[in-house]
């Protein structure tokens, strides 16, 4: 056996289960609105207070590797997003914000310590395909949720598709916990967790003149994905008139079409095209896909909103992979947790903007256009600095 395919394994579950912990309530929107009896509009912001909390703990990721190593900090990023979401079943507003943050600082532990383990087993020139392998994991939890929480909320109850989660997210703390030993045996536990150790990552960013550009692209494409991951349901329910269980299952096709993407483009990037470049013609495609879905009506057919939905989830839910190996291959391999944490800082920072900006739009104008194409100028604005700006610094 590959000694790459059992931390790959143990760090994509991770991840995805994450991811599905973090798209639950969003899923689920439509119910749990509905018995808190405030619009799904205000569910929909749930991915913006998560990625507060992510915020938060990202910036400290890098340390906190450093000292307790990549599959402790793993470990408790899924033990504090299951707490996250099992808050939800308080059912009250605070108890959901709260557990949003909560989901968010978990899922913000994810990737720095993943990213810290992988860069120590993965030689540098398969780190586009081994990277987004992983990243693949962040769709396929989308998938997981969109497909199997919904029928669960319509038959028991939204509360007893929470408690499966729950279950879910906790369940992959066990399983990785026999390669702790190994895998975390470059710790430094007499390491410090200092004050200023969240602004290390962010200077580490601004001082690599390769990472500067991937700064906006984190920014405005992590916008984007969110706004989808937070209204891409509430929009299909309320404007195109599709219940739950089918909303659902063109979520979970979108993110199916993004676990596939993941890993063809990192393939891709590995061998073909650079990082760059290939970002560019993703985010060219994020636009196309967007306007696409501003079209939606009753009139379309399954077939042909689950093809918008595959084109959605090939672009705007596909970049991940390569933006972070990208990161790993900017810095020595000492930083890469440092490095990863400064990277997501901008990640988070869009996706707290995003959702809660879209959010903002519809409320004030009832229009679902003008927040897509207000997303789709980010979009571009990233676009363009990928291909004018000078390639300094490699």
């Amino acid at each position: 056996m590959s000694p790459i395919l059992p931390p790959l394994l143990a760090m994509t579950l991770v991840q995805a289960m994450a991811a599905m912990a973090l798209v639950t309530v969003p899923v689920l929107a439509p119910e749990i609105a509905a018995s808190l009896a405030i619009d799904t509009a205000a569910v929909g912001l749930h991915p913006s207070i998560a990625f507060a909390g992510a915020a938060c703990l990202a910036l400290l990721s890098g340390s906190l590797v450093l000292r307790y190593g990549g599959v402790r900090v793993n470990q408790a990023s899924v033990v504090i997003a299951a707490a996250g979401i099992g808050l939800a079943i308080a059912g009250s507003v605070p108890a959901v914000a709260l557990g949003a943050v909560l989901t968010g600082m978990g899922y913000g532990l994810a990737t720095p310590g993943a990213s810290h383990v992988l860069a120590r087993v993965t030689p540098m020139a398969h780190r586009g395909f081994v990277f987004s392998v992983k990243q693949s994991a962040v769709p396929l939890g989308g998938l997981v949720a969109g497909v199997l929480f919904p029928p669960v909320a319509e038959r028991f109850g939204w509360e007893w598709a929470i408690l499966l989660a729950c279950a879910m997210v906790l369940s992959a703390a066990l399983i990785i916990q026999p390669l702790r030993a190994r895998l975390d045996d470059d710790r430094d536990p007499g390491r410090r967790i200092r004050i200023d150790a969240p602004w290390q990552s962010v200077r580490l960013i601004f001082a690599t003149p390769r990472l500067r550009p991937i700064a906006l692209v984190a920014f405005s494409f992590g916008a984007m994905q969110l706004c989808l991951f937070g209204f891409f349901v509430v929009y299909l329910v309320e404007r195109v008139g599709l219940d739950l269980v089918t909303a659902g299952l063109l979520f979970s096709v979108m993110q199916g079409a993004g676990f596939v993407a993941r890993v063809g483009w990192g393939w891709v990037s590995d061998r073909w095209i650079s990082t760059r470049p290939l970002l560019a013609v993703m985010g060219v495609g994020t636009i196309a896909s967007t306007v696409t879905a501003i079209g939606f009506s009753d009139a379309w057919s399954f077939a042909g909103l689950a093809a918008a939905s595959v084109a959605l989830g090939v672009t705007a839910v596909g970049w991940n992979g390569i933006y972070l190996a990208e990161v790993s291959r900017a810095v020595p391999m000492d930083k890469v947790g440092l490095a990863t944490g400064g990277a997501l800082m901008f990640t988070f920072v869009g996706v707290v903007l995003g959702p809660s900006t879209f959010g903002a739009i519809v409320a004030a104008t009832g229009s679902y256009a003008a927040a897509f194409i207000t997303m789709d100028v980010l979009v571009l604005a990233a676009v363009v600095t990928l291909v004018f700006r000078p390639r300094t610094g490699g």
